[in-house]
């Protein structure tokens, strides 16, 4: 009967996370938030005679004025080369097809690929369209503010909360759980700074990089190229889409230049970056790294491939101290 009960609890739990996914997903993305404005707090806080809340707020206002600089010295650029890329992506996508309809090959692929304004022909599918994005763009800012909201509020109070998490695990246990926050919060905190260290590599990487091709539009493809090298594995592969056709406008040579210069430019992350960050934080296997963003899509879409592989570290660090070291007796010499 116990074991009957137990069973149905735990298929209740797991239907429940199921059902409120997309929350514990903002929840944990929160969590990153805070985490970004508590490291450099808690910097601040041990060299200084600054207290943590007024250190957090210190930090987040000068990232605020951070980005803000950002926008003021280069915005106008950035919009005018974000409008400009807008704008030649579909004649370079067009480009593409007629090189590809030369070939038997080619004909067959492009044959076989839907047109996208064929999906919505007519007037109520423009309109259909555009209350989509509408809502879609009112759902994301609401989702970027509960973020920033949650990120704030763990990063003012982080021990109102790990404190209250550990009075639900047994007296007994509580030492191993405190153990296993902090070694989460280590690893979190040096996987992020990792991040940004990569990010901003591969961002200066492909700018020079494009700037020495003479690509046009270089420093909008960079930061696209360092945005979405926060997903690893995926999202180099996205960022390198536009710049390969924008390349293919010139000539098929121009996009393998191009595709040549953003493999390098991860071959440098891959081979350089990646090994020195992984001695302060964990080592995730790059196929264990797919097959965590595999699952997570299936599961949650695109903002689960994004936290997949913070998740995944979650849960290789949870693994060890749980289960290798807590049950089997296995610990690192």
């Amino acid at each position: 009967m116990a074991w009957g009960a137990g069973l149905f609890a735990g298929a209740a739990l797991l239907l429940l996370v199921w059902m409120i996914r997309d929350v514990l997903l903002l929840g944990f993305a929160g969590i990153l938030l805070g985490l970004v404005f508590r490291a450099p707090a808690d910097w601040l806080t041990a060299r200084t005679a600054v207290p943590h809340g007024v250190a957090v707020m210190l930090v987040i206002l000068a990232m605020l004025g951070l980005v803000a600089g950002v926008f003021v010295v280069r915005g106008a650029e950035i919009r005018d080369q974000a409008n400009q890329l807008r704008e030649e992506i579909p004649g370079a996508a067009a480009r593409l097809q007629a090189q590809l309809e030369r070939t038997e090959l080619g004909r067959e692929v492009v044959e076989n690929v839907p047109d996208p304004a064929a999906l919505l022909p007519d007037s109520a599918g423009a309109v259909q369209r555009a209350t989509g994005a509408v809502t879609r763009t009112f759902a994301v800012l609401a989702n970027m503010l509960i973020v920033l909201f949650l990120g704030i509020v763990l990063a003012l109070t982080p021990k109102v909360y790990t404190e209250n998490a550990l009075r639900l695990v047994p007296q007994k246990r509580r030492a191993r759980a405190r153990a296993l926050f902090a070694d989460l919060d280590h690893t979190l905190r040096w996987w992020l700074l990792g991040r940004l260290i990569s990010m901003s590599a591969i961002g200066l990487l492909t700018w020079i990089g494009l700037t020495v091709l003479d690509v046009p539009l270089a420093f909008v493809l960079a930061l696209i190229a360092a945005l979405l090298s926060f997903v690893p594995n995926i999202g180099p592969v996205v960022s390198a889409v536009p710049a390969v056709l924008l390349g293919l406008v010139q000539s098929p040579e121009r996009a393998l230049m191009i595709a040549g210069l953003y493999l390098a430019v991860q071959a440098i992350e891959s081979w350089l970056l990646d090994p020195i960050i992984d001695r302060k934080t964990i080592y995730l296997p790059p196929a264990l790294t797919v097959l965590a963003q595999l699952a997570m899509a299936v599961l949650a879409g695109l903002p689960g491939v994004a936290l997949a592989t913070p998740l995944a570290a979650v849960a290789a660090v949870t693994t060890r101290r749980l289960y290798v070291e807590g049950v089997l007796g296995d610990r690192e010499e």
